[in-house]
């Protein structure tokens, strides 16, 4: 099993990241005719100004693993400026890696914490069993692990590759940083926040949940 704590997030392009924003202005300048050496000053008008269509093109990478599928389930729902690649159960055999997501509810249960474990046992080893018999019937590799697969459970352990453009980290950020979302991918947009802003501080008035942004909730609900 595995916690928050575990997942691991990852940019995988932050020297270009760096030079996003004057690569904004450079596609930007375009618009007024403005000198080239002045792409700098553009890209940050266009940030502040929310002018942000010449950075359409430019996207961050990034690489997430060990994270459960159910955080996968969310992030997916993201289109917008956004590219991703999830770990296939089909052409990858879990075998070696039934690992359950576990919730800080859970792990503060010592019996809850227990019954977890035990089901992992009772899938990992259900899970060998189906390969097993499915290979005596002559069916390996794809065919065996799509049949298998049906019975993992949502909070498998899985990987992601995850590509996101300014405007939809924003739009990322402003929903999922929203005490509302639920942990895991809350933690995850958190993250990947604090590493593009680590590398390109200019975002970050811009990366923040709805509420910030709004100066309301638009739920209207209380987070807290």
């Amino acid at each position: 099993m595995f916690t928050i704590n575990d997942f691991k997030v990852e940019l995988k392009n932050p020297e270009e990241v760096k030079n996003f924003v004057k690569r904004h202005g450079e596609f930007s300048k375009v618009c007024y005719d403005t000198p080239k050496e002045k792409a700098e000053k553009v890209g940050e008008h266009c940030l502040e100004s929310g002018h942000l269509s010449g950075s359409r093109h430019l996207y961050m990478v990034f690489e997430l693993e060990n994270v459960p599928r159910s955080l996968i389930d969310q992030l997916v729902r993201h289109e917008q400026g956004v590219v991703k690649n999830v770990q296939s159960l089909r052409y990858c055999n879990k075998k070696e890696d039934v690992n359950v997501y576990v919730a800080p509810e859970v792990m503060e249960d010592v019996y809850l914490r227990a019954e977890i474990i035990g089901i992992e046992q009772i899938i990992r080893k259900s899970y060998e069993n189906i390969q097993a018999t499915l290979k005596d019937a002559g069916l390996t590799g794809e065919k065996s692990n799509e049949i298998a697969r049906t019975i993992l459970p949502i909070g498998i352990s899985t990987k992601c590759s995850f590509a996101v453009n300014l405007e939809g980290l924003i739009h990322l950020a402003n929903v999922r940083l929203c005490n509302r979302a639920e942990l895991p991918i809350r933690t995850i947009v958190k993250e990947m926040v604090r590493q593009v802003v680590e590398v390109e501080p200019r975002y970050k008035p811009f990366l923040v949940p709805n509420c910030k942004k709004l100066g309301y909730c638009p739920e209207g609900k209380d987070c807290k």
